[in-house]
Formats: structure tokens, C-alpha cells, sequence
């Protein structure tokens, strides 16, 4: 073997290494580079209202755009949403999570997520065996297929015009005045006692 055919053979072996080592291309950046931890609005925004109020506006608008609400709680809730285009499937899961605000007055704030995941429908074909006596079992070629869906893809969407929509739809469902609290109502006024009635 020359030398130049020894010395590519090297380089590709060293590359096969570094690939089997779990190395990444130098061109795909892995996932943490691009999360800075910076603060940011994209994913919350502060509201004067209770944690319960914010997640109730949140499911109405969840729900108005299709979602299907598989875990809803009074704080936090999960929503899905299916799309198709030819033989892809993508599904939307949108988490909404409402805490009280820090300062401990009457405010929350509204944390989301959203992760988009593709799906692939993959067909697999089953042979069909059949026994002929001493011969044993012999494959024929009768196949059935089974449709399956497999996952290709997830990540979450870091688009800030679409959290913007959802937020921006949140407050419309928002309830502007907040009803009185269970025993702050204030009590009607006494009707003033009535004068004598007078005789025809």
C-alpha cells in the first residue's frame, strides 16, 4: 500500500473513531451552545391577576385554537394539536405553568413551553409461513402490513411571534374585573324604617 493510500486510510480511521466516541460534525452545534440562560420574555409574562385566573384564561384560548387538553390543572395544564401534510404528521404539545409572583402581592406570571415533534408513518410487511408435512415450515409470499407512526423529530419552538399570539389571545380571555372574595362583599344598606300609615 503507497503512502498516500496509508495516509488517507489514517485519516478516515481517525474520523471513524471521533464519530464512534460521539463526537459532533464541527458544522451541528450541540443543544446547549444555544441556550445562554439570559433573561428573556419570550416564554413569560407577568399578569395582575391570580395563578388560577391566568391558567383558566389559558385553557379557554388553548381550546378556541384546537387544543386537546390532556392534563389541566388549576396551575399548570398541557395541550395537543395535530397536523398533515402528505404521509408527515407534526403534533404541537403546549405547556402552560402559572406562579404567583415573588413580591407575594396579588400578581403571577405565565410560563410556556411549546415542543413540536414529527412523525412518520412507516409500513412493515409480515411473510406469511405455512407448514407442507416433513418439509417444515416454508415462507410464502402473502404479506400483510402494519402501519405504525414513528417519531423522526422534536424541538421546541423558540419563535417569539408565536408565544406573543398566544399571550396576546390570553389576555382577551382574561377577566377584566375580579368578582368580591367570599365575605368582602359589602353588606346592602337597611331600608329606612317605614312612617306611619295614614288612615283613608
Amino acid at each position: 500500500m503507497s503512502v498516500s493510500r496509508l495516509g488517507r486510510f489514517a485519516a478516515c480511521a481517525a474520523a471513524a473513531g471521533a464519530l464512534a466516541a460521539g463526537c459532533a460534525p464541527p458544522n451541528d452545534p450541540l443543544a446547549y451552545t444555544r441556550n445562554e440562560f439570559a433573561r428573556t420574555d419570550t416564554y413569560s409574562r407577568a399578569y395582575p391577576k391570580t395563578p388560577e385566573r391566568v391558567c383558566e384564561a389559558g385553557k379557554r384560548s388553548l381550546l378556541s385554537q384546537g387544543y386537546t387538553l390532556a392534563d389541566a390543572g388549576a396551575r399548570s395544564l398541557e395541550g395537543h394539536k395535530q397536523f398533515q401534510s402528505g404521509d408527515n404528521y407534526k403534533e404541537i404539545t403546549f405547556h402552560l405553568v402559572c406562579e404567583p409572583d415573588h413580591t407575594g402581592t396579588n400578581q403571577s406570571i405565565a410560563f410556556v413551553n411549546a415542543v413540536e415533534s414529527t412523525f412518520a408513518l412507516k409500513k412493515t410487511n409480515n411473510s406469511a409461513s405455512v407448514g407442507v408435512g416433513l418439509l417444515g415450515s416454508v415462507s410464502m409470499p402473502f404479506t400483510s402490513s402494519d402501519d405504525s407512526m414513528v417519531k423522526t423529530g422534536s424541538e421546541t419552538i423558540a419563535s417569539g411571534d408565536f408565544y406573543s399570539r398566544f399571550f396576546a389571545l390570553l389576555e382577551q380571555y382574561m377577566p377584566s374585573a375580579s368578582p368580591a372574595a367570599q365575605g368582602d362583599a359589602t353588606p346592602p344598606s337597611p331600608k329606612a324604617p317605614e312612617g306611619p300609615t295614614k288612615a283613608p
